[in-house]
């Protein structure tokens, strides 16, 4: 990969390039919970399609020109599901689900506006397994692609002893994903998302990191939902979400931290273009988590526990992620 950075406040050249890697956008439910949940009961809000919650975290802002191929798997499992107060909603209600993302990006070593431009594509496959006192269900197959044609890395800034990497990018989370409105459970979510985010990492020494991404998300509508939602449109509400993170290198090769994620979304869903009241969704999680180098490749993992939850399941996330630069 082609990078261009100078001196970073005590941290050599080679030990910036080895961190230096695209990591390209992963705003659909790479390792989060990649399905879609129609309502448990009646009164059930809307829910919201999966989104990136604890996907990304050590050394993220930093990037450059350089083919990217990036591989996740997740592991989340949440034992109850929570109501607009945070209170667990009656019953059993349990979910299991697993997720493979596959993850290539293209940055060309073409400068624009003084940084570089990208794009991305994310595939996901899921495996889902959800007991609701309505009944059980499980599935297995194609979640929703997410896009992206524009992803521009910033120049390094040199900020106080350290260097700030920034990065933006416009993702549009496409419904090809397999949808049933009828099922319990489903991979896709039938609608239309826009997910763009604001990443940066400030390398504040030689061995300490901070690395931040906010997201804002919009919503289209399903005009095909389920017959338990009682309508024949429904839209969730807009939200925003941010993954935050901070590390310390023990070693050249090796980083260990702290990881965490919180959503909130900021206006009602709808049914018929009609608010559904006290519909609003939250989660708040922290973990630990480690980098690692060997080679080329470069491998990350994150255990969450999630709190804070309002109108949705609460549970455990682990994530694992490998990938590859040229």
């Amino acid at each position: 990969m082609n990078t261009r950075l100078g001196s970073l406040g005590g941290l050599e050249r080679d030990q910036c390039e080895r961190f230096v890697r695209w990591t390209a956008g992963v705003s659909v439910a790479l390792l989060s919970t990649t399905v879609y949940l129609p309502p448990v009961y009646a009164q059930e809000p809307i829910a919201l399609p999966p989104v990136n919650l604890g996907g990304s975290s050590f050394m993220d802002g930093v990037g450059g020109p350089g083919l990217l191929v990036r591989e996740a798997l997740g592991a989340f499992r949440a034992p109850r599901f929570t109501d607009a107060s945070g209170h667990a909603l009656p019953g059993q209600n349990t979910i299991v689900a697993f997720t493979w993302a596959t993850l290539v990006g293209y940055m060309p070593p073409i400068k624009v506006l003084g940084g570089n431009w990208g794009v991305e594509v994310l595939v996901p496959v899921v495996y889902a397994d959800v007991t609701t006192p309505s009944g059980s269900a499980s599935t297995t197959g194609i979640g929703d692609f997410t896009f992206s044609a524009l992803v521009w890395q910033a120049p390094p800034l040199v900020l106080g002893p350290g260097q700030l990497f920034q990065r933006l990018d416009l993702d549009v989370v496409v419904p090809t994903g397999q949808y049933a409105s009828s099922a319990l459970v489903t991979a896709g979510s039938n609608l239309w998302s826009v997910n763009p985010y604001y990443a940066f990492t400030w390398l504040a020494t030689d061995r300490i990191e901070t690395s931040w991404r906010f997201h804002y998300l919009w919503n289209s509508t399903n005009t095909a939902p389920g017959p338990a939602y009682e309508a024949t449109s429904i839209q969730p509400g807009q939200a925003v979400h941010f993954n935050g993170a901070a590390s310390v290198a023990v070693a050249r090769e090796f980083r260990v931290g702290v990881a965490g994620y919180f959503l909130r979304q900021l206006t009602d869903s709808k049914a018929n273009g009609q608010p559904v009241f006290g519909s609003q969704e939250q989660v708040a999680a922290l973990g630990p988590g480690f980098l690692a180098q060997v080679g080329a490749l470069e491998f990350v993992a994150n255990v969450y526990t999630e709190f804070a939850v309002q109108n949705r399941p609460r549970g455990t996330r682990a994530n694992a992620v490998v990938m590859a630069v040229w």
